[in-house]
């Protein structure tokens, strides 16, 4: 039987004067299970922890206790947003009228970033080396925080911006192909 070529995950919808990409997290389902059964604990030791903090349990030392407590809280935090990034997270990024807005939906805290295409350089296609699903923890690793990943890539000033988040090579240069047929990019965005 003939292996069927790979469409993509990106849902490009191209307007008159702009084209949106829409990518999807590359979702990891053993994760994704395994979060919400370590929740399932974490809820449980919250209760109990705040339970004995407020005097509704034994005398542990409660200065011990509201430091495990704030440090619990925040590690279940981090699970809550790598949970939920994985469910509903996807990058939205809009070319046009000379603008490039890279928007993470389903991330707490960010914001759509806005670059004056004039400013955007050397775009380039480079395989992320963080997505061999090796040390990842929801497409991202743990160890980088919240640094910005993708496999598309341009310099904006002295600073590299990246985005299409574990995409393939070859998606990525058909997602630059897209954006030059339409003259949304020119040569100079690519020198």
């Amino acid at each position: 039987m003939m292996e069927l070529p790979y469409t993509g995950r990106t849902i490009v919808e191209e307007n008159f004067d702009s084209v949106t990409f829409s990518i999807p997290v590359k979702r990891n389902y053993f994760l994704t299970i395994f979060l919400c059964f370590w929740l399932c604990g974490w809820v449980a030791g919250e209760f109990f922890a705040l339970s004995s903090l407020l005097g509704l349990g034994d005398s542990t030392p409660q200065l011990f206790l509201l430091v495990w407590v704030a440090g619990w809280t925040v590690g279940g935090a981090f699970v809550i947003k790598t949970l939920l990034w994985q469910i509903t997270g996807k990058e939205i990024i809009e070319v046009g009228k000379g603008v490039l807005v890279i928007n993470r939906q389903g991330e707490w805290f960010k914001k759509a970033k806005t670059y004056d295409l004039n400013e955007c350089r050397a775009f380039r296609v480079k395989e992320d080396a963080l997505f061999n699903n090796f040390g990842t923890i929801g497409g991202r690793s743990p160890f980088r925080g919240n640094a910005t990943s993708g496999t598309i890539n341009f310099d904006y000033g002295m600073k590299t911006i990246k985005f299409g988040e574990a995409i393939d090579e070859a998606e990525a240069k058909h997602l630059l192909n897209i954006l030059r047929d339409k003259k949304l990019l020119s040569d100079n965005n690519f020198n």
